[in-house]
């Protein structure tokens, strides 16, 4: 956490860095203002800070010139991995402390939903019909 206040990046900068990190690709300006839930014009002023900053690189569609595609520099991808190590370090210190058999029955839990795809049908579903 220090070194994302060490940024002094806002929570939308920071939940922009963590939602292109996850999206894999290169997303428009417009495609991460809606997964933000802010309006273009502020998407695109925190993402010129972080442009600013080298977290994050902007280039011109190929297709279209007019959008903006947006993804992580190297830097960017750097601060998204330490995050995700902090966490995976954190997760795994609280389930070392856990009785072995409640380590096991989360295990067998969550080896259930992960690898069972049908819960994941089933929520998807439900959600297209909402």
């Amino acid at each position: 956490m220090d070194s994302l206040v060490a940024t002094e990046l806002s929570l939308s900068q920071m939940r922009s860095v963590f939602i292109l990190g996850s999206h894999g690709s290169p997303m428009s300006v417009n495609e991460l203002a809606g997964e933000l839930g802010l309006s273009l014009a502020a998407a695109g002023r925190g993402i010129d800070k972080l442009v600013g900053l080298d977290i994050v690189d902007r280039r011109e569609d190929a297709s279209d010139r007019r959008i903006k595609r947006i993804s992580l520099t190297e830097k960017g991808r750097e601060i998204v991995d330490a995050q995700m190590s902090v966490k995976e370090d954190l997760l795994r210190d609280f389930v070392s402390r856990l009785p072995a058999e409640v380590r096991d029955n989360l295990r067998s839990a969550l080896d259930a939903v992960v690898n069972g795809d049908h819960y994941f049908a089933t929520s998807l579903s439900q959600e297209a019909h909402a």
